[in-house]
């Protein structure tokens, strides 16, 4: 089954600003879209999809 998680997690996970969290990154065209997407206000995304997005973002500033 598939690990959900929200913006709380991704902001605690990155060390970023829940409020930047949720009104910037996640509507990056590059993050990847929500697995559940309720409202805007109760979205969560796949823990795998994440740390995906995460493991490309620092093969681009290693370059």
């Amino acid at each position: 089954m598939t690990e959900l998680i929200g913006t709380k997690e991704i902001s605690e996970h990155l060390n970023l600003g829940h409020d930047y969290v949720r009104d910037r990154l996640v509507k990056r065209p590059d993050f990847p879209r929500p697995a559940l997407a309720l409202s805007q206000k109760c979205r969560r995304w796949s823990r795998e999809d994440f740390e995906d997005w995460l493991r490309r973002q620092a093969k681009k500033q290693a370059r």
